[in-house]
């Protein structure tokens, strides 16, 4: 096992009491991508922190690439006075893997701890913004909006049809899903429910979705703050059909597997009634591509995502991972 440590000065924690300041590590898995990791680095270097919500920040770095290619990028913040940083390489090749490691070298009297990707970056006001949240709603998990930012001069159809932006709700609001790009939750209550990543979707994705979706059927709270903003990068090379049809094709897919997994037959039942109900809807509208790229692409999304759905209850998996990592 590969860890270093750098330690933060407790005197530059916060401006409170030592048992005011709640600890909160941020986990983040990264493979072969040094400018994003870095980029995220310095943006968590840069947090704001309110004096009514003092806190102690971690940072752990989770490297799937065994030969730690992330680590010349990730050394010029160990000597960080904003964040304690924790190095480590997960050989084992899989996001589940990662993200299972990350929060096992999350720091004992971690209490909250968050996910973000390699490929992000957090405002200023990010992890304030979801102490308050969960301060003022006494949740168990909080969840915040991420913003594509696309290349220049990007297809007008891709941003019209909105196929990279995500849903948003009211701030506060209580929702039941959440993922790993955007999130913070009550570490010492998910270990005592025995939440863990899926490693048998090693290569699949989704374990995210799977994880929190685990956490609410065991009476997890989550709430949505619209204030805990991250950026996204669209690189130009998704920004094409072929990307965007095996991209929604695995969404479905993944969905079906984890139904396959952990749900019950009359939850997979639904998952293939609905699967075929939206192959049924991108056939309907598959006449829109004559006339507009956006809502043909819409219609599209409909088709694939469903048919991922049905293959996948009928027992395919689609391993989108297992190319990066071969």
């Amino acid at each position: 096992m590969t860890t270093t440590t750098a330690t933060l000065d407790p005197a530059q924690a916060a401006p409170a009491q030592a048992s005011d300041v709640v600890h909160v590590t941020v986990g983040v898995l990264t493979f072969k991508r040094p400018d994003g990791i870095a980029k995220l680095l310095d943006s968590l270097g840069g947090l704001t922190m309110s004096a009514e919500r003092p806190y102690r920040l971690s940072v752990v770095v989770v490297d799937n690439d065994p030969k730690g290619s992330g680590r010349a990028a990730v050394e010029p913040f160990m000597a960080s006075s904003a964040f304690q940083l924790i190095y480590a390489i997960e050989p084992e090749p899989g996001i589940p893997f990662g993200r299972n490691r990350a929060m096992d070298e999350a720091p004992a009297d971690s209490k909250f701890f968050c996910f973000v990707d390699d490929d992000e970056w957090v405002v200023p006001g990010w992890l304030d913004a979801l102490l308050e949240v969960q301060a003022r709603t006494g949740t168990d998990c909080v969840y915040g909006p991420v913003e594509p930012v696309y290349p220049e001069n990007p297809p007008a159809y891709f941003i019209k049809s909105k196929v990279f932006e995500r849903k948003k709700n009211e701030d506060g609001a209580r929702i039941g899903y959440a993922a790993s790009n955007n999130v913070m939750f009550d570490l010492p209550l998910f270990r005592q429910m025995g939440l863990r990543f899926e490693e048998r979707m090693r290569h699949t994705g989704g374990t995210d979705y799977l994880f929190f979706n685990q956490a609410v059927r065991k009476g997890a709270k989550i709430h949505w703050s619209d204030a805990a903003l991250v950026y996204d990068v669209v690189p130009a090379n998704r920004m094409t059909w072929k990307w965007v049809i095996q991209r929604q094709y695995r969404l479905g897919n993944t969905f079906a597997v984890a139904d396959q997994l952990h749900g019950t037959p009359a939850r997979r039942a639904y998952r293939l009634v609905y699967g075929a109900a939206r192959m049924a809807l991108g056939a309907v509208m598959s006449p829109a591509l004559l006339i507009s790229p956006s809502l043909g692409m819409r219609a599209i999304i409909h088709g694939v995502r469903g048919a991922g759905v049905v293959s996948g209850i009928l027992g395919h998996s689609y391993q989108e991972y297992g190319k990066a990592q071969a």
